[in-house]
C-alpha cells in the first residue's frame, strides 16, 4: 500500500513542492542576514578559457567567454541550492547531477495538464512552430554534363526547344540521361528537394510556375528541366489536428520558464564577483 502510495504524481508533487520551499526558506534566510559570495577568480577564468581552446582549437571571443562564465555560475548557484536541499547525497559526479536534479525538479513542479485555453492561446502564439511546410510534385529531365562534355550546350537547346513546343503531358524520359533517384518527386518540401539537389536548385523550383517545362536548372548533378504538377500551400492546421505536438511544445516553453525562473530567484540571493579575465596568450593549445 505504501510504495504504491508513493508512486501517486499528487504525492510526488507535494514532496517536491516541500523540498523546492526548503531550498527557498534556508538560502533566503541565509541570504538575509549576509549574502554568500561567488567569486569567479581571474584563474577559474582562465580555467574555462584553456578548456574552450582545447575543444575548438582557438581562444573564446569575449561573447564567448562571458557565456562560460555565466555556465559557471549557473552551475554554482544550482549546486549550492541543491547541496543545502540535500541532493547532493549519495551522488558521484556532484557538481553535475546536482544541477540537472535542481533543474528537473523546476521541470516536475511545473508539469500541470494545459487547459484548452492555454493550448489554443499558445498555438496563436506560435503558428511557425506548426505551420506544414509547402510541397511540391514534379518531375524533371536531367542532362549529365560528363556523359555530354563536348554537346551540353547544344543538347539543352534542343530538349528545351521539344519540351517547350510539346504537350505538357509528354513521356519525356527517353529526352535525357538517367538519374539515380528517379525523375519523378511528390509531395516534397523545400527542405527535401535542397537536400538532394542542393539549396539554389531547390529556390527556384519553389519560385516557378506549375503547368508547364522550365529550365534548365543546375543543381550538383547537373541541368534540369522541371514539369511542377501540383503545389501544395503550407497551411496551419487546427489544434485538434495537431494537439500531441502542441501539448509538447507548451510543456517544454513551460519547463524552461521555470527554469529561469527558479535560476534567477537562487541567484538573486548571490552577491557574485567575476574577477578581471587575464591577458589573452598567444595561440590556442594544439
Amino acid at each position: 500500500m505504501i510504495p504504491r502510495l508513493l508512486r501517486e504524481p499528487l504525492l510526488q508533487f507535494l514532496v517536491l513542492g516541500a523540498m523546492l520551499f526548503a531550498v527557498y526558506g534556508l538560502v533566503g534566510r541565509r541570504s538575509v542576514e549576509s549574502p554568500e559570495k561567488i567569486v569567479v577568480s581571474a584563474l577559474r577564468i582562465a580555467d574555462l578559457g584553456d578548456g574552450f581552446a582545447r575543444t575548438w582549437r582557438r581562444p573564446p571571443d569575449k561573447k564567448e567567454l562571458q557565456g562560460l562564465i555565466e555556465s559557471y555560475i549557473r552551475d554554482e548557484v544550482f549546486y549550492r541550492a541543491g547541496r543545502a536541499a540535500g541532493l547532493d547525497r549519495d551522488d558521484s559526479v556532484i557538481r553535475r547531477r546536482v544541477r540537472q536534479k535542481m533543474e528537473f525538479l523546476a521541470e516536475e513542479i511545473s508539469a500541470p495538464q494545459p487547459t484548452e485555453a492555454q493550448l489554443a492561446a499558445f498555438l496563436a502564439s506560435n503558428p511557425e512552430r506548426f505551420r506544414t511546410e509547402e510541397r511540391l510534385t514534379f518531375h524533371q529531365v536531367f542532362l549529365d554534363p560528363s556523359r555530354r562534355a563536348g554537346t551540353i550546350d547544344r543538347d539543352v537547346k534542343q530538349v528545351g526547344a521539344v519540351l517547350s513546343s510539346a504537350d505538357p503531358a509528354i513521356d519525356a524520359g527517353g529526352l535525357g540521361d538517367p538519374f539515380l533517384v528517379g525523375e519523378e518527386f511528390r509531395a516534397v518540401s523545400l527542405r527535401d528537394t535542397a537536400s538532394t539537389f542542393g539549396d539554389s536548385f531547390a529556390q527556384q523550383v519553389f519560385a516557378a510556375e506549375p503547368g508547364r517545362w522550365q529550365g534548365p536548372i543546375a543543381s550538383t548533378f547537373g541541368l534540369h528541366f522541371v514539369f511542377i504538377n501540383e503545389r501544395t500551400p503550407g497551411s496551419e492546421p487546427p489544434l485538434d489536428a495537431i494537439r500531441p505536438a502542441v501539448v509538447r511544445e507548451w510543456a517544454n516553453a513551460r519547463r524552461i520558464e521555470a527554469e529561469q525562473t527558479l535560476y534567477r530567484s537562487l541567484r538573486d540571493r548571490y552577491e557574485v564577483l567575476v574577477e578581471a579575465p587575464p591577458p589573452r596568450t598567444a595561440a590556442a593549445h594544439p
